[in-house]
């Protein structure tokens, strides 16, 4: 069918321009001369007959003025003359084209049969057969390194064994920035056709800036909804629960559509073995969080993943996790006796696994060396002692953490250390008589974040220290009337209450075996190291000597990778690390951009190969309107002349 369209439709607005001569003919008409004369009959008439002469040769100049505007704008604004039989005709004016491929990992779900991906590479290769050998073409993707790679200007049509080779990434580029870069790259070409085409699912991008280059977005497939299984956050939970600590691995399987989700068969990969599975039902757009037992009987770093199964979009079914935990941590308790309060020789014992692992250290065992080896430290002193100080003060130096207890018979010589490390100072010890209520407890600290205030605050407390008001570089944890009883200062903890007491109800409530395990957890240098990383992210490790999830072996120029792909990451050698990479899940809940978009960008329909390569379809005309204003031109000019000639006669 015939039609006219203009490739550059948005200079039209300038058209506008063409009422200047009109404004300008009417406001700028010269008055003139007024000259008196004795008898004007025959001049009268004479002026008559000019004026018509005037007027004529006014308004063909205004017509032709008009027309060298008007002509000028439609030239530039770039008309194109459509016409169907002229689709095949390869005499068409050299166009450039970008074509970016939208490769993040929402477009791995499943259509019919295949994936968008693939639907994607096969809309390439259809774009390809259009193509002629006089084009320019670009392709590229999501992934910045595949880009610099392989995104490069190529006459004629695209490699197939280079978009054909393209993978799903874990991270992606800002679609802004892969827009602007491919119209840069396209500008080198010095082609005046060109045109940028982004292949999508149409998942949810924020492109909302205006550019010169004409932009196209081809959905991969028609889809508008999903049905897709995402398994998030998997990670190792060590509790202490009835005196003994339960291991399990916590994750959340999460699902993004509006129908139910039955029997989704989640696994447990740990160490390369499948080590359970279970069986999770979930309603429309649930979120549920579940977790495997653990049985671990060997220390060191343990890794795996928990899949959860859906055929649709496998990418984000595996949440990755890794960890370095210590069956039986060796504790050091340095203290001037050797008997401790029964509540903490028993939850140390329970840490432990084994009494035989806690040592103690007195006045004259005590040296740095003998307390570096330790997982776990804890100062329980009563006299001050400088040998005590100056390995405390090298344990900050070094970041070691450690546990210091204030007693009912700490000295206050301690204070001018207290003062110095945790930033308080002790006051009296509040003891007989005096009976308060838990009034806060620090929900956003990882130690305290279970304990419930509710629960707790009228547990009566006793047999504390009421002290100073600490300043903001220490962070109270659990207070009462005011003061607190137990603070931390980066990562040394300090308790300000007597673990031996008897009128302590907070000691014989079962939340304080939770509070103390999570405290020595943290504090211990055998912790459990839970090392989750996103994807995208840049990570420093202790080896150069890397193996990746896919199996490979490189070798790290300053020990420094930026983390691509998900999965494990492990050093190779004496000193083994073992890191987990996970999605950022984004995109597992589909979202599909809004079809009143921004921007300078179209969303083509299913027939997008008749919206696309305008230039295929006929000729622009803009070189005969430019003829035309050459033309008005000269004519304009050649009145003018003529006009001044007669004049001077």
């Amino acid at each position: 069918m015939f039609s006219f369209t203009f490739l550059n439709s948005g200079i039209l607005i300038l058209t506008i321009a063409s009422v200047i001569p009109i404004l300008i003919h009417l406001f700028a008409k010269k008055k003139p001369k007024k000259i008196i004369f004795s008898s004007i009959k025959f001049i009268k008439l004479s002026q008559q007959q000019q004026n018509k002469k005037i007027n004529l040769k006014n308004l063909i100049l205004l017509l032709l003025r008009i027309l060298i505007i008007l002509f000028t704008i439609l030239a530039i604004s770039r008309p194109a003359l459509k016409l169907p039989f002229l689709k095949g005709n390869t005499n068409h004016p050299k166009t450039a084209i970008a074509i970016i491929i939208d490769n993040s990992y929402s477009m791995d779900y499943l259509v019919d049969t295949k994936t968008e991906l693939e639907k994607a590479k096969e809309i390439v290769s259809e774009i390809s057969e259009i193509l002629s050998d006089d084009d320019i073409s670009l392709i590229m993707t999501m992934n910045n390194d595949w880009n610099k790679a392989n995104s490069y200007l190529v006459y004629g049509k695209p490699q197939e064994n280079i978009y054909r080779n393209i993978e799903i990434t874990a991270i992606k580029t800002d679609l802004s920035d892969l827009i602007l870069s491919a119209e840069k790259k396209l500008n080198e070409s010095q082609i005046i056709n060109k045109e940028i085409y982004v292949i999508s699912d149409l998942q949810e991008n924020s492109f909302n800036k205006k550019i010169e280059t004409p932009l196209f977005f081809i959905p991969s497939s028609g889809i508008n909804s999903r049905n897709n299984i995402s398994c998030q956050n998997a990670h190792p939970v060590f509790e202490l629960v009835d005196r003994s600590v339960e291991q399990k691995i916590e994750f959340s399987v999460i699902n993004h559509s509006s129908v139910n989700a039955q029997d989704v068969i989640c696994q447990l990969i740990l160490d390369g073995k499948t080590i359970s599975e279970k069986v999770i039902e979930l309603t429309p757009n649930q979120k549920k969080t579940a977790f495997f037992k653990l049985n671990l009987e060997t220390s060191g770093w343990h890794s795996g993943f928990i899949n959860a199964k859906n055929e649709r979009l496998p990418f984000d079914n595996k949440s990755y996790f890794s960890f370095h935990y210590k069956l039986s941590p060796e504790i050091a308790i340095v203290t001037d006796n050797p008997i401790l309060p029964i509540s903490l020789q028993s939850l140390l014992e329970v840490f432990s696994g084994d009494q035989g692992n806690i040592s103690f250290f007195g006045e004259n065992s005590l040296n740095y060396e003998n307390i570096e080896k330790m997982d776990l430290v804890i100062i329980h002193q009563k006299e001050f002692s400088n040998k005590t100080r100056f390995v405390l003060d090298k344990m900050s130096r070094e970041k070691r953490p450690y546990l210091f207890i204030a007693d009912r018979n700490l000295s206050q010589k301690w204070n001018p250390f207290l003062a110095d490390e945790f930033n308080i100072s002790l006051k009296e010890f509040q003891s007989k008589g005096v009976h308060t209520n838990l009034s806060y407890i620090n929900k956003y600290h990882n130690i305290t974040k279970l304990l419930e205030l509710k629960k707790l605050k009228n547990l009566s407390i006793s047999d504390y220290w009421s002290s100073s008001d600490i300043n903001k570089e220490s962070i109270s944890l659990i207070e009462t009337n005011g003061y607190p009883l137990s603070i931390c200062n980066e990562n040394n903890h300090l308790w300000l209450f007597d673990p031996a007491s008897i009128k302590n109800e907070f000691l014989l409530h079962s939340s304080f075996p939770v509070f103390a395990y999570r405290l020595f957890q943290d504090i211990s240098m055998e912790k459990i190291d839970n090392r989750n990383i996103i994807a995208g992210t840049s990570y420093k490790f202790d080896s150069d000597s890397i193996l990746l999830p896919d199996g490979n072996e490189i070798v790290l120029r300053d020990n420094r990778i930026l983390l691509n792909k998900i999965g494990i990451y492990q050093t190779i050698s004496s000193k083994k690390e073992i890191i987990s990479v996970n999605l950022n899940y984004t995109e597992s809940e589909f979202k599909r951009i809004d079809t009143k978009m921004k921007g300078s960008g179209k969303i083509l329909s299913e027939k997008w190969k008749d919206q696309i390569l305008q230039s295929r379809y006929g000729f622009e005309v803009w070189k005969i309107l430019l003829i035309f204003v050459l033309i008005f031109f000269a004519l304009e000019m050649f009145i003018v002349k003529m006009e001044e000639k007669n004049s001077v006669n």
